[in-house]
């Protein structure tokens, strides 16, 4: 309590020295022109606070916590400019250990058993940013969190503390970083809940290139990830699943214009991937590459592919894209990336009827498990998008794609999930509004079959109708909306029998500016009323009231307060049994320009 007081003192002493020193920069700059560098200072700094209440009655464990009790979070990201030398601060950060990233714990929010995370933790916490990015010319220097992209298949984007840099000196590129993606946390069976454990990963990264804009662009990139093994004590234990790893990836990219509105693009890459460090090195099978990683009898080492060759133009484009994914192919870029697949698809995308229509659509196919380590399956998959505007008063956008994916191994599944949505938009002008109305229905069919016993299979069938009403008035500073939903799922349990859900809902938003419009009073207000094979599964109020204060041009406060109130129906047990969950959210921002 004592650490956020004092953090909430000096943020507003910043504020108002901030404030002070600015004008003071900005009358000095303006005197002595001719003497000093132009300096500015863009971005904004402030800081934010959301406290979590939650009540049953009567007392029980059927429902939890959703969100910490509370959460402060202190952001500082301006960008001090020295004529050409640039530095951009990145600071976004809470004193507490909350994320759901940190594979710590079996609840808890990622919380590490209610310990204090020591300072390293707090750097390396995965929901905590401390980013410079000093810049000059072609020249970057990179500390603190950073989060690079190299290239697909390489790095991927997982976010890194640590440190490196990017050159840029005319069409050369050269690029390096090395820092951890991963914090440690010391696996302990006793705390309440248990606490799982992680290994420090760390990562460092390399690029080599040239670069053309408009016209070409060719590099070599390398990826290493690995586990400190002694970064832990006690280590998680081998049934957990969390093993210490290690891995190396190589890939060779080329992007280039062939002619006037062709394009080819490509990336080779190769990796090297060891799963358990812990094992003993292989006398046969996979070769390590000596001396960046050692082979070990978990070793493996595979290819990848992705590649497109296509035309684009104002009103047409045409290509084609394909991606191999070997069986033994990891990057730590993408954990969860699913391998052993071939994908291929044609897209295009072409405007119509006097630029009033627009239609984009991938269409092809994805053939799984091609090791041939269990059955292989071929999956259709799809991607479009039909967009067209029949006058100036209607609108009609429809939506299909389905989306799936396909895994081996102990734990293999299959999923595919196809969703249909259409939303018609029509609006009209009177003497003193403009009204619109817009509905959207939406149709998924999701289907999952287990690859190992009991190989069993879920099927859920959803339908959502959204109607929407939203008046603009000429003369008046009022905003509002109504919404109306209808959702209903269909799940089957022991054929001919299913499990109906249905969800009423209705929603009101309104907003309106007060005192010199320097403050906007805002407001919500939604009922939902949900049953199950026609028994009444519960009523929910939720309500929400708050307010934005533009303190002056640069300083602005927002404070909002939620209350969420729901009342089980009469087959839930205890009977009429409820909860109140109340949210209080306050923030306050200040723009340096």
């Amino acid at each position: 309590m004592y650490i956020k007081s004092i953090f909430l003192i000096l943020f507003i002493h910043f504020v108002l020295l901030s404030n002070a020193q600015i004008i003071s920069l900005d009358s000095l700059k303006t005197k002595t022109k001719n003497h000093f560098t132009p300096f500015s200072v863009t971005g904004n700094m402030g800081l934010s606070y959301d406290g979590y209440g939650l009540n049953l009655n009567p007392n029980g464990n059927y429902y939890t916590a959703r969100r910490p009790w509370n959460l402060v979070r202190f952001t500082f990201a301006p960008t001090f400019n020295f004529g050409k030398l640039s530095l951009p601060f990145n600071f976004s950060f809470t004193p507490t250990q909350t994320n759901f990233v940190t594979p710590s714990t079996l609840g808890g929010f990622g919380s590490i058993g209610g310990r204090a995370q020591n300072v390293w933790q707090f750097l390396t916490n995965p929901l905590n940013n401390f980013g410079i990015s000093p810049t000059y010319k072609w020249a970057q220097l990179q500390l603190g969190t950073q989060y690079l992209h190299y290239s697909d298949l390489s790095t991927g984007d997982i976010g890194m503390f640590g440190y490196g840099f990017a050159l840029n000196p005319g069409k050369f590129r050269i690029k390096f970083f090395n820092g951890v993606s991963q914090r440690p946390i010391s696996y302990d069976a006793l705390a309440t809940p248990p606490i799982i454990g992680a290994y420090q990963r760390n990562n460092w990264m390399t690029q080599l290139g040239m670069e053309e804009e408009g016209k070409y662009s060719i590099s070599l990139n390398f990826a290493k990830s690995k586990d400190i093994i002694n970064s832990v004590s006690p280590a998680p234990p081998a049934i957990s699943g969390i093993l210490p790893q290690e891995g190396l990836t190589a890939s060779f990219v080329l992007k280039t214009i062939i002619a006037k509105d062709y394009y080819f693009n490509t990336e080779l890459a190769h990796s090297i991937y060891t799963t358990d460090e812990t094992q003993a090195p292989s006398i046969v099978g996979v070769k390590g590459f000596q001396p960046f990683i050692t082979s070990l009898i978990s070793t493996k080492a595979d290819n990848a592919l992705q590649a497109s060759f296509g035309r684009k133009s104002k009103n047409f484009d045409i290509g084609i894209s394909t991606k191999y994914l070997g069986a033994g192919f990891q990057t730590a870029g993408y954990p969860f990336m699913q391998g052993d697949r071939f994908d291929y698809t044609i897209n295009t995308r072409f405007n119509a009827w006097k630029n009033k229509m627009n239609i984009t659509a991938s269409l092809g196919q994805r053939v799984n498990n091609l090791s041939s380590t269990t059955l292989r399956s071929k999956q259709f998959i799809a991607n479009i998008n039909w967009f067209t505007q029949f006058s100036d008063h209607f609108t009609l956008n429809a939506n299909y794609n389905n989306f799936g994916f396909e895994t081996t191994g102990s734990t293999g599944l299959r999923n595919v999930a196809n969703d249909i949505s259409i939303n018609p938009t029509y609006n009209w002008t009177t003497t003193n509004m403009l009204h619109l109305i817009t509905m959207t229905y939406s149709f998924s069919k999701y289907a999952e079959q287990l690859n190992f016993f009991p190989f069993t299979t879920t099927l859920n069938t959803t339908n959502t109708i959204l109607l929407t009403y939203i008046p603009t008035f000429f003369k008046k500073q009022l905003t509002t909306d109504f919404t109306l939903m209808y959702f209903t799922n269909k799940v089957p349990l022991i054929l001919p029998n299913y499990l109906v859900t249905n969800l009423y809902s209705a929603t009101g938003n309104i907003s309106i500016p007060v005192a010199k419009k320097k403050i906007t009073g805002k407001g919500q207000l939604m009922y939902t009323y949900n049953e199950s094979n026609g028994n009444s599964g519960g009523n929910n109020i939720l309500a929400t009231a708050g307010a934005d204060w533009n303190i002056n041009k640069k300083l602005k406060w927002n404070l909002s307060m939620t209350g969420n109130l729901f009342k089980y129906g009469n087959t839930f047990i205890p009977p009429n049994a409820q909860y109140l969950e109340s949210t209080l959210r306050t923030s306050l921002m200040y723009r340096f320009k």
